[in-house]
């Protein structure tokens, strides 16, 4: 195995490690984070499949194990965007209904079954091969029809979630915007280094995105015990305090008090 490879499966373990330490660690507070820590170890979950099958991907000696180890990040690649949208939703106030997670979980699914079953039809791929010149694991691949929409809807998805920060901005006190910003560049991050994979400025045959994930994993990480990420939410009460003469009491889902505007 040479130096490269060595980095970039060590770069994508500590993706997957941060990502299902960030799962637990919410996982066993959950009962102190309210409703929104399901929906984040949704994301993170999903995201520690990701990093480890694509780890696993670069361990593979053969097609048969490069196309396994593919079939494994789909079962966590192509929900986590959707996730990490619907946790950004709920954190910024927008109530997520049953129905929101049924919607944007439908592509995901069928993404997952196309690339099950790409040899069949080659709808997500059109070729998947070795590279013919660097050999296994790095992967030679056309892209198809379904990979297209697949990419679209997973793009979509975080950008959205990053524009709802960003729109949260404004609304938001000072003391709580670290914890936008977190959320800002952890969606940013695999967004560029999606798109300059799919400019061609990457390694060959290896997809960059999990070995980039750590970043995004430490922010949350430093968010959670810097500035009280889930246990104090932010909300547009700037506003409300500068235009009532009222004292005011907010709290938040777990009704823990997190501002005090007695006048």
């Amino acid at each position: 195995m040479n130096l490269d490879l060595t980095a970039y499966i060590t770069l994508i373990c500590t993706s997957g490690v941060l990502n299902l330490y960030l799962c637990f660690y919410v996982f066993i507070k959950r009962h102190h984070y309210a409703n929104i820590a399901h929906l984040f170890i949704l994301h993170t979950g999903f995201t520690t499949i990701y990093c480890m099958g694509a780890a696993f991907s670069l361990l593979s000696v053969n097609l048969e194990e490069m196309k396994f180890w593919t079939v494994i990040q789909y079962v966590g690649m192509p929900f986590s965007p959707p996730a990490g949208l619907l946790f950004v939703m709920q954190y910024v106030g927008i109530k997520v209904r049953k129905k929101h997670i049924f919607s944007l979980f439908i592509i995901p699914f069928i993404s997952l079954i196309m690339v099950a079953t790409n040899d069949w039809h080659h709808l997500h791929y059109r070729v998947f091969e070795i590279d013919p010149v660097l050999g296994a694991p790095y992967i030679h691949q056309e892209i198809g029809t379904w990979y297209m929409i697949h990419g679209m809807f997973i793009f979509s998805s975080m950008f959205v979630a990053f524009l709802l920060a960003v729109y949260r901005w404004k609304e938001t006190a000072k003391a709580y915007r670290l914890q936008l910003i977190a959320l800002m560049v952890g969606q940013l991050v695999p967004i560029v280094t999606a798109f300059v994979y799919l400019m061609g400025f990457t390694p060959q045959g290896i997809d960059p995105v999990p070995m980039v994930l750590w970043i995004s994993s430490f922010l949350y990480l430093w968010s959670i015990n810097s500035s009280r990420m889930f246990t104090v939410m932010p909300v547009a009460k700037d506003a409300i305090f500068n235009s009532i003469n009222d004292g005011v009491i907010v709290l938040d889902e777990a009704y823990r008090l997190i501002e005090l505007n007695l006048t």
